[in-house]
């Protein structure tokens, strides 16, 4: 039993100088200790540039999320806002208060940071990490107590600071104007 090559061979000193590091006889298959370390290397090496790659998207995703939430916060106090008088947010009056505390007028209790915890801090004007989102009056201080439907200020912190919306180390608000704009 040997490897057949298409063309026979009677003299097997030919067969040895044109195959010089074939064993015909051998039936021993399969890769050398080197062999099976260097592909493990290689799988490691990529596996570890798709995981950095996927976690860089999933912060881009997060941002993404946390500036239609924003959105959908102007959204909702506008719906609450009558036209009229201004009306207080309901549950959520102390300064810096967490969105997720407004329960009333509007309601904003399901907005929520994408990647904090339930016991994570407010974001506020010196936030330099991922934080809950939080509200204020507007004016004449950010992020007072007392925000109404008619003044106001969400806050919020972006976690890949790159883009024109963080040049203020990451921090991004929403007022009752509606415009999403640099820092808190």
């Amino acid at each position: 039993m040997g490897i057949q090559l298409g063309v026979h061979f009677r003299n097997s000193r030919l067969m040895a100088y044109l195959l010089p590091n074939m064993n015909i006889n051998s039936k021993t298959h399969g890769f050398t200790l080197i062999e099976l370390l260097v592909v493990i290397a290689i799988i490691g090496i990529l596996s570890s540039v798709v995981l950095a790659s996927l976690n860089t998207a999933r912060q881009k995703g997060r941002d993404a999320r946390r500036l239609q939430d924003l959105k959908s916060i102007v959204t909702a106090v506008a719906l609450a806002d009558s036209g009229g008088a201004a009306q207080a947010f309901g549950g959520c009056t102390g300064p810096g208060a967490k969105v997720n505390t407004c329960t009333s007028t509007p309601d904003l209790s399901l907005f929520k940071d994408p990647s904090t915890a339930v016991t994570s801090a407010a974001c506020t004007t010196s936030s330099i990490a991922v934080c809950e989102y939080s509200v204020g009056q507007a004016t004449p201080v950010a992020l007072a107590a007392g925000a109404t439907t008619q003044n106001w200020e969400v806050c919020a912190y972006l976690e890949t600071k790159s883009g024109p919306l963080t040049s203020d180390g990451g921090r991004v608000s929403v007022d009752y104007n509606g415009s999403i704009k640099v820092g808190c």
